[in-house]
């Protein structure tokens, strides 16, 4: 029986590690966003939506607002229609990789004044590697306002 058991465990494969090379990942993925910025400046919503996964999930801000490809799409055309909205970056783009290198969260946050001038957004991307290529799978925007205004925002919406 010992024998027995010492050559099961003998003959199983060792699962292979594999190395993630996490900055030449997550300067694929600043790419990607860099040239998903570059179309939103751009005013390019077909352009856009390429960088998006056909099956992907995107929140906006109103509770309402889970969006499909297709929806992104027209709002983005929509949003474009007489200009592109000015966008404020606040602070440094964040990459975090997974340990597999299989996925990604990136987090950019910003002021648009057309939306709120006083206000900060934050949106949260959630990436992932298809044949090789980062693509963006969910988004969600979120106001981010400072944690001392919160009491001034619920009386305001009283």
């Amino acid at each position: 029986m010992s024998i027995s058991v010492m050559v099961i465990v003998a003959c199983q494969q060792i699962p292979k590690t594999v190395s993630v090379d996490v900055e030449a990942e997550k300067a694929a993925i600043a790419v990607l966003f860099d040239k998903f910025i570059a179309a939103y400046d751009a005013g390019d919503a077909a352009a856009l939506v390429t960088f998006l996964t056909e099956d992907g999930l995107f929140c906006g801000t109103d509770p309402s607002e889970f969006m499909n490809k297709q929806e992104i799409k027209n709002l983005f055309a929509q949003l474009f229609a007489d200009t592109v909205p000015e966008i404020n970056y606040i602070g440094e783009r964040v990459i975090r990789v997974a340990a597999d290198g299989n996925s990604a969260t990136v987090v950019l946050q910003y002021i648009m004044p057309l939306i709120s001038p006083k206000i900060p957004l934050r949106d949260v991307y959630k990436v992932v590697k298809t044949d090789d290529k980062w693509m963006i799978d969910f988004f969600s925007t979120s106001f981010i306002p400072k944690n001392e205004d919160i009491p001034k925002l619920n009386k305001a919406i009283e």
